[in-house]
């Protein structure tokens, strides 16, 4: 996790490097001279810082797309055509240099194509005065349109071990040079980070690790959001897969879930269909019933009514058979 820088920014100064800020004599280049054999060594923590800004600006080209533009890293750019041992050879750099060719065994800025870099990032060595005084004279004369130098040293540090405290200070984490308007590479930062490339268009930070402070690239001058390496970059990849991945499960679970649900809505509506039928049909039954009952009802009523009347007319015909007959008052009773 990268910490929160404290930048040091000041008024862009020229640069007043302690070392005699004049190229060698003419005719006398040899003080420059880099030989493959001067080139070659490295340290870990030296090769560590390379390969976190090589792979991070490898992958933001990549990201944003930028036609035209190669990154490399310890390959030669010279510019005097009569000197070709009078080069540098930029830890990290971003060149213009067309995307179906292959890199140059080296950079002759005087040849037609070869051009200085655009962005030239330097680590800091064991002989830092070096890196502070003579490389950005170099850089300058090279052409460079930025230069970007990170000291592990200096990193969260005031003063180093075996430096006197007036010194400390002129060590710092991160120095960022640009061109001015009258075309001079001028220091216009020194600080623990914070700064923005205005080529990149990106920050410079300084992030803890378990191995010590390390140069990284980020979207904020705070570091929260880091420029990824292509390694980074593909295990963030590779993480957004699985978490879609796992994302499509969910929803798949869900979708399984909700069909279940769906499913078992279905069969409960049925089955309420089903009993309603089965209410319905017992209704019409009670109500079938209800109607029997009601007909054998009236049926034993209308029986009941019938006895009576047949009652009543044997009642009557009996009533008739026991009377006496009632004399007819037409006829004489003397006879």
């Amino acid at each position: 996790m990268a910490n929160s820088p404290q930048p040091i920014s000041a008024a862009p100064t020229p640069l007043r490097p302690t070392a005699d800020p004049r190229p060698p004599r003419p005719g006398d280049w040899s003080p420059w001279y880099l030989t493959d054999e001067d080139d070659m060594g490295q340290s870990g923590q030296q090769y560590e810082c390379i390969k976190l800004l090589e792979d991070s600006l490898l992958h933001l080209v990549q990201q944003r797309q930028w036609p035209g533009l190669r990154v490399g890293s310890d390959q030669f750019f010279a510019w005097i055509e009569a000197e070709p041992l009078v080069r540098l050879s930029p830890d990290v750099y971003l060149v213009p240099w067309p995307d179906d060719r292959p890199l140059p065994a080296s950079f002759q800025v005087w040849r037609r194509g070869h051009h200085p870099p655009l962005v030239a990032f330097e680590i800091v060595s064991e002989d830092w005065r070096k890196d502070y005084d003579r490389i950005p004279l170099m850089y300058d004369q090279l052409g460079v349109k930025e230069l970007l130098i990170f000291d592990p040293g200096a990193a969260h540090q005031i003063v180093l071990p075996g430096l006197e405290a007036d010194q400390g200070p002129r060590r710092q984490a991160w120095q960022h040079f640009e061109r001015d308007a009258r075309g001079a590479l001028t220091r216009v930062f020194a600080g623990q980070g914070g700064c923005q490339s205005g080529v990149l268009e990106v920050f410079m930070v300084v992030a803890d690790t378990d191995l010590g402070p390390r140069p990284r690239l980020a979207f904020d001058p705070y570091g929260h959001a880091l420029v990824p390496t292509i390694a980074e970059a593909g295990r963030q990849r590779a993480e957004a897969e699985r978490q879609r991945a796992e994302d499509e499960r969910q929803r798949a679970n869900a979708e399984r879930r909700r069909a279940r649900i769906e499913h078992q809505r279905a069969e409960d509506e049925k089955h309420l269909k089903e009993a309603e039928v089965q209410r319905a049909d017992v209704e019409r039954q009670r109500a079938d019933a209800e109607q029997q009952r009601a007909d054998a009802e009236r049926q034993r009523a209308d029986a009941e009514r019938q006895r009576a009347e047949a009652l009543e007319a044997e009642i009557l015909a009996l009533r008739a058979q026991l009377s006496p007959p009632k004399p007819d008052p037409t006829q004489d009773p003397s006879g």
